[in-house]
């Protein structure tokens, strides 16, 4: 099996199936590309380069780390591959947390 690592200052992200039919709690069908807006994208990281240094030459840190769930800026995806995408840290718009209180 290969095994793809990001260098640098790139994330690899598992792409989502957002024409599959999810039924919520209280029964409602819905498609993920109902609920999100077509600029941006929910997904999975798959693997993380570790940053690229800053001019003071620090790697700025971040919440997000492999396993996470991020949105990112659809229109910022390198190159086209059919089981994952390729993006930068700074692309990155949100962690999506599930909340735990409902």
């Amino acid at each position: 099996m290969t095994k793809i690592l990001a260098e640098g200052n790139h994330i690899i992200v598992e792409k989502i199936d957002y024409n599959k039919e999810e039924t919520t709690e209280s029964g409602l069908i819905i498609k993920k590309s109902q609920i999100l807006d077509s600029s941006f994208c929910e997904a999975k990281i798959i693997s993380m380069g570790k940053g690229l240094p800053n001019l003071a030459g620090n790697i700025p840190q971040v919440d997000y780390t492999k396993g996470d769930t991020i949105l990112y800026d659809a229109r910022s995806r390198i190159g086209l591959h059919n089981d994952f995408d390729v993006i930068k840290r700074e692309d990155v718009i949100a962690m999506v947390v599930e909340d735990e209180t409902e």
